[in-house]
């Protein structure tokens, strides 16, 4: 498997992480709570290695995703980050960011 496979996010992942980030089961930003504009997004990002498990992603609102990306407004995407973290480690018992980087022959 390729770096850029392993980032890829199947179909099956996308529906596991807007069912585990849904409040009433509508997807909702894990940041912001918003139920609008609901984008999968990549904790450790696709340029640095970031693999495409549920591991690795979370729901983000455009918004949010867009200041996480692009770092418009750092203190914020400092913020978001560490919800993301934090909402990783919560759900997965063990979580590490190590973890979460392909590493050719592991996958």
């Amino acid at each position: 498997m390729s770096m850029a496979d392993a980032a890829k996010i199947s179909p099956l992942t996308r529906a596991k992480v807007r069912s585990r980030d849904s409040i009433e089961g509508a997807p909702c930003c894990i940041y912001c709570g918003s139920p609008y504009g609901i984008q999968i997004a990549h904790y450790v990002p696709r340029s640095r290695g970031g693999i495409g498990e549920e591991t690795n992603l979370a729901c983000l609102c455009i918004k949010c995703h867009a200041i996480l990306d692009n770092g418009t407004d750092i203190k914020e995407a400092r913020r978001i980050r560490e919800t993301f973290r934090w909402w990783l480690e919560t759900n997965y018992p063990g979580w590490t960011e190590e973890d979460q980087i392909y590493r050719k022959g592991k996958r």
